[in-house]
């Protein structure tokens, strides 16, 4: 039996959009996905609904959601859907339809008046930017860094909003304040736009603390990349810089020998400074010395004793600090310093957690020459979506255009604990038969020597030479995409076109940007092109997936959730290694159609999707 919002958003979805959007017409797929969007958040409940490209998936879950009259969150993992929902369909449906709608940052991103006010450069290069930031300050409505000028200025982390150095109500500039400001518009929107980072955070907080106002209905729009963010939200990340940014906060010494910082008038402090500095210096080299990067921890790790001494000595730290200097500043050097404080303890406690490990957790170390951290994350995020995100809302709906592998959703159900959702599979409207051709290339070794990089760097030439249009070649390696960079660059350019590669002179974003603007682009990517990639008509006619996307085995969670499968009796490979590559293999090949008019080739350089019995999975369902 058809229900009321049922019969509202269909008819809304037929009658309205289509009468104000000119050309604008139903496809059978959006149309069913509406329904049963509209029949969930009516009902409750859970929904899983993968939708292919072209499927119109925005309006088929925001018009149930504005119809309702419910308050809906809808969460996304990149800034560019962001910016498509706030900035044209929200925007559109709020023209036909009234009601409110905002779009939610975290904290970070808003300046703090008290803080802008109470700085003071220290070095004259400082003025500049801050004498730019106060002309900002005073010109601006939301006080969003987006919106400045200098956005990449080293001064925002000094002066942005930050929840241990604010006063809240008893602050001077609580009234004008951007983020408080913010927060009751979110208070207000009918359909609030996050993303799923600050979700995250918000679900970690107790419920007296809590960002995001409460909502009825989550819609988790990119819900393939909620493990990933929820994983790393979750967890504990022990680096250099993470411990150095508070130490220098609360003292530097500078190139000139003259002391900087929040401590920098109490001398009888520096040794105290110091010499826990030097500590944690000693416990980097020795975590350098027992450690390779990526090495997972096990239950007897040999820094454990060390890294809890080094916490009682930051407790230690904090105790002198406050017995020697605290109700002795001016209140805003007060508050900064019981901030720096609340952040040094925070270090601690997450160095006594991370020693022992803890049940269901992954540990690794992360080594390079720019970085040293450690990590914790579960192995699983399962049981902190059952247990601190589903109870929170009536109706939850998870979409994106790659969640099941041949319409077998278990991947992501298990991973989130979803194991009761409802479950659909949407084509896309596109005639992928007629749209794409595939080819696959044989006899393409990347993992041996030089002469599989020269087989792909031939394939690439050739295909950019036919000048159909532009040309995404994706990578699992960076060092097979640099060494393939090094022989296509030369040859490219002597063809007039414009090759660009992940890790340039350009920003992805830029890439993006100046591929729509020609015909004549050659993309070389990684990861983060395998999704989110939207270039229609020639500007994108062939799509390069130079080797099958399987998760690195080495990578710290992998190995963990390989071994969890194990001991469950069950089988890594087939139940998560393979299933996972399919759906970045699908993410990759949903690069090239993104309109009924586009036309173009995917050229597939791994035979193993013909010679492996496993390899017909990469294929099933994305032309059909």
């Amino acid at each position: 039996m058809t229900s009321e919002l049922q019969k509202s958003a269909l008819s809304f979805l037929q009658n309205e959009i289509t009468g104000a959007l000119e050309g604008c017409e139903v496809r059978h797929s959006q149309a069913e996905m509406t329904g049963a969007c509209s029949e969930v958040i009516e009902k409750g409940g859970v929904l899983v609904v993968e939708a292919g490209t072209g499927t119109g998936k925005t309006f088929a879950y925001l018009i149930p959601a504005v119809l309702s009259g419910q308050k809906v969150i809808v969460s996304t993992r990149t800034k560019n859907l962001q910016e498509q929902l706030v900035g044209k369909d929200l925007k559109f449906l709020a023209s036909l339809k009234d009601f409110d709608y905002a779009l939610a940052k975290g904290r970070s991103n808003y300046l703090c008046l008290r803080r802008l006010h109470a700085y003071i450069p220290a070095k004259r290069e400082e003025v500049s930017d801050y004498e730019m930031l106060m002309e900002w300050a005073s010109e601006t409505d939301a006080g969003d860094f987006e919106d400045f000028y200098q956005r990449d200025s080293t001064l925002l982390e000094r002066v942005c909003s930050d929840s241990d150095a604010c006063r809240k109500s008893k602050c001077q500039y609580y009234r004008q304040c951007f983020y408080y400001r913010a927060r009751a518009k979110w208070e207000n929107a009918r359909i609030l736009v996050v993303n799923h980072a600050l979700l995250s955070i918000n679900a970690l907080m107790p419920d007296d603390s809590k960002i995001l106002p409460e909502a009825d209905v989550l819609v988790l729009d990119e819900a393939h990349a909620l493990d990933n963010v929820l994983s790393s939200q979750i967890g504990i990340t022990l680096s250099v810089r993470r411990f150095e940014s508070i130490m220098n906060r609360l003292l530097k010494l500078e190139e000139r020998g003259v002391y900087r910082g929040l401590l920098a008038k109490s001398p009888d402090l520096f040794p105290v400074i110091e010499s826990l500095r030097s500590e944690m210096g000693l416990f980097w080299i020795r975590v350098k010395e027992v450690l390779r990067d990526k090495e997972i921890i096990n239950d007897s790790f040999i820094l454990r004793e060390l890294m809890q001494d080094l916490a009682e000595s930051m407790k230690s730290c904090i105790e002198a600090i406050k017995a020697s200097v605290l109700g002795l500043f001016q209140e805003d050097e007060e508050i900064e310093l019981t901030a720096a404080i609340v952040k040094l303890h925070l270090f601690a406690v997450d160095m006594e957690t991370f020693a022992p490990g803890m049940e269901g957790f992954v540990r690794w170390s992360e080594l390079d020459d720019k970085k040293i951290a450690l990590r914790m994350i579960p192995v699983y995020p399962k049981d902190f979506v059952t247990a601190n995100i589903v109870p929170a809302y009536e109706t939850i709906i998870l979409t994106s255009a790659t969640l099941s592998v041949n319409k077998d959703f278990s991947l992501i159900t298990d991973t989130l604990g979803l194991a009761g959702a409802e479950t659909k599979t949407l084509p896309s409207p596109f005639d992928m038969q007629k749209q794409v051709r595939i080819e696959i290339k044989r006899g393409i070794n990347l993992l041996g020597n030089g002469e599989g990089i020269e087989k792909l760097a031939k394939v690439i030439l050739d295909e950019a030479a036919k000048k159909e249009g532009g040309v995404l070649v994706l990578f699992t390696s960076r060092k097979v995409m640099d060494n393939t960079w090094e022989m296509v660059y030369g040859d490219l350019m002597k063809m007039g076109l414009f090759p660009m590669k992940q890790g340039g002179d350009m920003a992805n974003k830029t890439m993006l940007e100046a591929m729509r603007d020609t015909t004549k682009g050659v993309i070389l990517g990684l990861d983060s092109f395998w999704e989110g990639v939207d270039i229609k008509g020639n500007s994108l006619k062939t799509v390069v997936i130079t080797k099958l996307p399987f998760l690195l085995p080495t990578e710290p969670i992998v190995v963990a959730r390989e071994e969890a499968l194990r001991k469950a009796g069950r089988n890594p490979f087939y139940e998560y290694m393979l299933p996972a590559a399919v759906l970045k293999f699908k993410q990759g090949f949903g690069r090239l159609i993104r309109s009924k008019d586009d036309e173009g080739s995917v050229i597939i350089c791994d035979e193993r999707v013909r010679t492996q019995r496993y390899g017909q999975r990469f294929l099933e369902g994305i032309v059909s």
